[in-house]
Formats: C-alpha cells, structure tokens, sequence
C-alpha cells in the first residue's frame, strides 16, 4: 500500500525560521521542497533570471511597441521577437539558472519533480522584479504618449470579442504546448530537442504567439505580463490591462500545471532516468547530479 514519504532532511526557508523537508514522496509522485539556498550558485542563478527577465521584457515588449506603431504592422516580427528572443536568453542564462525566464515553467517543472519549491518561488519574485525593471526601462524610453501598444506591452483583450472565458482557455493552450516542449527537450534530449537544442522550445514561444496575439497579445508567462501592468498603472496609461491581469497568471499557471500532470503519467523518460534525483539533463549530454549542482544548474538547462 502507498503512503507518504517525506525526507528527514530539512532546510530552511529563506527570511522566514521555519524549515521544509527536502522532498516528499507518495507512489510515483515526487515533489522537492526545500533545498539550500544560502550558496554562491543560488543567488547567481537568481540573479540570472532576474537579468534575463529584464531583458525580454525590454527587447520583446519593445519589438511589440514598435512593430505595431508600423504603418503596416506584422505579427509575425513580434511572434518571431519573443520566440528568437528566448532563444538567445537562454542561451547565456541556462548554465546559470536553467532558464526559465517564466514562472509557469517554474511551477511546471516543480509539479514535474524537477525543482525544488524553495528555487521555484524566489525564481518567480526574481522574474517579477526584472519585468517592473524592463517595464520602468520601456517608460523611459517611450514616455506616456507612444501610439501603439502604450502600456508597454501589457496583456489585455477586447471583452466585446472574447469572454473571459475564451481567453482562459487560449492561455491554457499556448502554455501547454511550451511546456510540453520544455519537459521533452530536458527529459531525453537525444529524444526531444536533439542537436536543436532550445530551438524548439523557442518556436513553441513563436507559434503561441501567432496564435495569442490577435487575442489578447499573448502571455503564457505571468512574470512577463506582471511588470508592464503595473508599470503602465503606475503612469496613468489608460486600459484594461490592470483589471484583467488575473487572467494571465490563472491561465498559464493552470496550463503548466495540467502538462506537468499528464506529462508526468505519460513520460519519455526512461526508468533510469526517472529515479535520478534531480533530472538534470542538459541539451546534449546528461550529468551527474553533483556536477550540475556545482554549476547552480537549478535542476534543468535550456527552458523557455
């Protein structure tokens, strides 16, 4: 019969006394908690994701504000501004955090074993730092009076065209299929992603993108949508993005959670693969756990 395992060993969780246990286990479903993050490596892939959210913010939100203010605007230079933006974040963050730059692959990815709960919630604050950082850099280099796309990127759809409803379940959608790129491409990179490496993961960002965008300017990323919200609240910009935030946090947050599920009862994983601790497979080569967490790895590489 099943029961629940939950580890002796325990950690601290950060600014508070209490401690949680380093995993808890029940049958095949397995969850890690705490994990130490008083180290070099956590601060830096922290700081990582921080940087590397600012910079998507900046430049993919930017490409958004420019490209709509075309006399004839074309989504697919948005789309590809996100998908190849991506790419090339994760490219000098992975070695560092894994990069996530999103924290509904977080969420996903700790629902999937993968990271602990601990680097999953100060990932997710150090993401909604970095996009009010990108945001607060938008402000100063549009002001308030750019004519398209003027809050800075914020997410938000017209309520005579589609239900709140219809939007939620478009934002499940789109981050779903990025997700399922994400555990394929880490699981059994020889089987996912290949010699492509991020490549596809950043094309799922792409294609949800097209998809999104004449819907509600596409999130699948809470952490994304978070900081030109607030930023264009803060400026007096005037909209429907600050009241229909709630949407692109519950939709990707519960998209990323249901692939984890199924992913997680129909994984390409191997039995050899599935008992490592940790799960850390890089694009190319699988490693050891010990040497992935000397690099501050963060349980993954190569996230969109």
């Amino acid at each position: 019969m099943e029961h629940l395992v939950v580890s002796e060993k325990r950690y601290k969780i950060p600014f508070f006394e209490y401690t949680l246990p380093e995993s808890i286990e029940y049958g095949k479903f397995r969850l890690l908690l705490g994990e130490d993050y008083n180290n070099r490596n956590f601060r830096r892939a922290c700081i990582a994701e921080f940087v590397a959210m600012m910079f998507f913010v900046v430049m993919c939100c930017g490409c958004a504000m420019v490209t709509l203010n075309l006399s004839n605007p074309n989504l697919m230079m948005v789309a590809a501004s996100f998908g190849f933006g991506i790419m090339v974040l994760a490219q000098f963050v992975g070695p560092l955090s894994g990069g996530h730059i999103n924290c509904a692959v977080s969420f996903a990815l700790f629902l999937g074993g993968r990271v602990s709960l601990v680097r999953c919630t100060c990932y997710t604050f150090s993401q909604m730092l970095g996009s009010v950082l990108g945001a607060f850099f938008l402000w100063a280099i549009f002001g308030n009076n750019w004519p398209a796309a003027r809050a800075f990127g914020s997410n938000s759809w017209n309520e005579s065209n589609f239900s709140g409803g219809q939007v939620f379940l478009a934002e499940i959608i789109g981050t779903m299929l990025l997700v399922y790129n994400v555990f394929a491409t880490i699981d059994i990179p020889t089987v996912g992603g290949g010699p492509l490496g991020v490549f596809p993961i950043a094309m799922s960002v792409m294609v949800s993108h097209l998809f999104l965008l004449p819907i509600d300017g596409c999130s699948i990323n809470p952490t994304r949508s978070f900081g030109p919200s607030l930023v264009a609240a803060m400026a007096g910009i005037s909209g429907n993005y600050y009241h229909q935030q709630y949407m692109f946090w519950f939709g990707p947050l519960i998209g990323a959670a249901i692939t984890a599920i199924i992913y997680g009862k129909f994984s390409i994983m191997s039995n050899a693969q599935a008992s490592c601790d940790l799960l850390t497979y890089r694009i190319c080569t699988i490693e050891t756990k010990e040497a992935s967490n000397e690099r501050g790895y963060g349980g993954c590489y190569f996230h969109g």
